[in-house]
C-alpha cells in the first residue's frame, strides 16, 4: 500500500440553514475553491503521557493544510508530541500522536488502527474515506474548543425554539472551519491530520484538553451511489496543556499611519503562528497577490489562504466595509514596527505602519 497516500476533506464555516441569519456579503473572494454545506466546522485534542517541546525541523507534521505560519512555530519547538496509549473499541484503536494549541490555530494528529475484522485497503479503495464523527474538545473550565458539525448539530436538537438555537450558536459553538486529512501508515493504521483555523476568536486559553468521540465513519461508493458504514464506541482522552501552551501569546500593534485616512484601523495582534488585522470603512478593498505585512528589516510575509476564515471582505447591514486578514508573520518573525500593504480594486496601494505596543 502506498503508505504517501493522502485522502483530503475540508470542511468550512458557514451559518446553520434556518437558525443563522447572514450577516456578511463576502466580495472579492480569492481563498481555496472548496464547496461550502450546512454545518459549522472545527478540529481537535488529546491526551498525555509525557510532553517535550522538540526543535528538529519538521516539514508538513500536522498535513499540507497546515499554514507556514504553524511551521514556523514547529520550527521553533512549539509543539507537543504525546503519543498516549491507545484506547480501543469495537476492535478500533485510537492514539493521539501531537499536538499544537495557541490563541489562532489548533492543529492535532490521532491515529488510528484497525483490528484484523477490518480491511483497510478496501475501505479506502475508489475514493473511500474514513472520518472521525461527533468529535469534541473543550478544556478544564468546560469552555468549547473545538466540535466537528455533526456533534454542534446534535447539541443544537436538545433546544427547542429558534432563540435558543441562536443563543447556543451564539455563545458555545466553535464557529471557525477546519481540515480533515488522512495518511496511511500501513495495512492496518492511518494517521488522521487536523487543522483548525479561521476562528473569529481566539481558542481559549487552557490548562487541559477533553476530546471524545463516539463514532468512526467509512464512505465508500457502490453502484455509483456514496454510502458508508458506522463503527460506534467510546473514544476518550485528556491532556495537559504545557506551560508554553497554556497561556496566551498575543501581542499587539497600535497605528501610527494609514495612507488612505478614510480607513479605519480596528486593531492588529500577532501570536506563535499568525498575524491578523482587522479595517473598517474601507472602501474599493480588494485582494491582491502582492498584499503583505513587512518587518523592519525588510521581511515579507503573505496571507495563509486555508479557508474563508482565514481573511474576508463584508458589508453588513449597516453598508461598512470591513476587511480582515490572517497573515503568516509570528511572534519568531515580529519586529517592533511593521508596514501592511494592501490594495484597491484600481491597483492603488494602501500602506499601514504599526508600532507594537508596550
Amino acid at each position: 500500500m502506498n503508505n504517501n497516500k493522502i485522502f483530503r476533506k475540508v470542511i468550512m464555516k458557514i451559518a446553520i440553514s434556518q437558525v443563522v441569519k447572514e450577516e456578511d456579503i463576502v466580495m472579492n473572494k480569492t481563498k481555496l475553491n472548496i464547496k461550502k454545506g450546512i454545518g459549522i466546522a472545527a478540529c481537535i485534542v488529546l491526551s498525555t503521557t509525557g510532553v517535550a517541546f522538540a526543535t528538529a525541523q519538521m516539514i508538513n507534521k500536522f498535513g499540507a493544510n497546515s499554514s507556514d505560519g504553524v511551521q514556523t512555530a514547529i520550527e521553533n519547538g512549539y509543539y507537543s508530541d504525546v503519543n498516549i496509549e491507545y484506547k480501543e473499541s469495537n476492535g478500533i484503536s485510537a492514539s493521539i500522536e501531537s499536538f499544537l494549541i495557541d490563541d489562532n490555530n489548533f492543529d492535532m494528529n490521532i491515529n488510528i488502527k484497525f483490528d484484523e475484522n477490518y480491511n483497510l485497503q478496501e475501505m479506502l479503495s475508489d475514493g473511500g474515506r474514513i472520518d472521525i464523527l461527533n468529535l469534541k474538545v473543550v478544556n478544564e473550565k468546560n469552555d468549547k474548543v473545538f466540535a466537528t458539525t455533526e456533534a454542534e448539530h446534535e447539541e443544537m436538537t436538545l433546544y427547542s425554539t429558534e432563540e435558543e438555537k441562536m443563543e447556543y450558536y451564539d455563545r458555545h459553538s466553535y464557529k471557525g472551519a477546519y481540515t480533515e486529512e488522512i495518511q496511511i501508515i500501513n495495512n492496518n493504521e492511518i494517521k488522521i491530520h487536523f487543522t483548525a483555523t479561521g476562528n473569529p476568536v481566539e481558542f481559549p486559553v487552557s490548562q487541559k484538553l477533553k476530546v471524545k468521540f463516539n463514532k468512526v465513519r467509512n464512505t465508500y461508493m457502490e453502484s455509483g451511489e456514496e454510502k458508508y458504514r458506522d463503527y460506534e464506541g467510546e473514544w476518550n482522552f485528556e491532556i495537559d496543556v504545557p506551560s508554553e501552551m497554556a497561556k496566551s501569546n498575543i501581542i499587539k500593534y497600535k497605528l501610527v499611519s494609514i495612507s488612505d485616512e478614510n480607513y479605519k484601523f480596528e486593531g492588529a495582534k500577532v501570536s506563535n503562528t499568525a498575524f491578523k488585522i482587522y479595517l473598517s470603512n474601507c472602501n474599493e478593498i480588494s485582494y491582491n497577490e502582492n498584499e503583505c505585512v513587512e518587518t523592519s528589516d525588510g521581511r515579507r510575509f503573505y496571507p495563509a489562504k486555508r479557508s474563508d476564515g482565514d481573511g474576508e471582505i463584508s458589508v453588513k447591514e449597516d453598508g461598512i466595509v470591513r476587511y480582515y486578514m490572517t497573515f503568516n508573520l509570528t511572534n519568531y518573525d515580529l519586529t517592533d514596527t511593521l508596514k501592511v500593504h494592501l490594495f484597491k480594486t484600481n491597483g492603488e496601494e494602501v500602506i499601514i505602519e504599526l508600532e507594537r505596543e508596550k
